[in-house]
């Protein structure tokens, strides 16, 4: 009979399987000037059954929405610290102040030069929140160097 740790390890590996089994591969686009520092190789965002239809996710307040990505960097650094904001045009752009800024709590740091990482974490939408359609922009960067990895993705807040 398997003991209960064993158990418990299995149920954690079959809910850790199905979150990424259900999350959605979505569009993005790398930011110009960051081709050389980084290579983002693809963004989940969990649940967007819009993806499907290569469409915004439809991003609810209040509640719980999980956004991960794979990125290679070309740069070893201790530290990652990551942002997320708001586009709204090249010279402006608005930051999620509730976002955790350091990256290594939701990746593996050090970040080695070549070395493949996944970044996973629950992005808070508060009520406050005007319902549009935004473009965000992830950067997650060596405090040091500078060097970064960057993409944005399109998404909508809804009711």
């Amino acid at each position: 009979m398997m003991r209960l740790s064993s158990l418990l390890a299995v149920a954690l590996i079959l809910v850790l399987a199905s979150v990424s089994v259900f999350a959605e591969v979505v569009n993005f686009e790398t930011c110009p000037g960051t081709e050389d520092t980084c290579t983002i190789q693809e963004v989940r965002v969990n649940p967007c059954p819009q993806a499907e239809k290569r469409q915004a996710c439809n991003i609810r307040r209040r509640r719980p929405t999980q956004i991960s990505f794979d990125f290679v960097p070309k740069f070893n650094a201790d530290q990652l610290h990551i942002t997320l904001g708001w586009v709204k045009s090249e010279e402006e752009e608005l930051m999620l102040p509730t976002l955790e800024r350091d990256a290594c709590k939701s990746t593996t740091c050090p970040a080695q030069n070549g070395v493949k990482q996944t970044y996973t974490t629950d992005v808070p939408i508060e009520a406050k929140f005007p319902l549009s359609p935004y473009t965000i922009r992830w950067n997650i960067k060596d405090p040091a160097s500078g060097k970064r990895c960057c993409f944005t993705i399109d998404i909508k807040v809804v009711r």
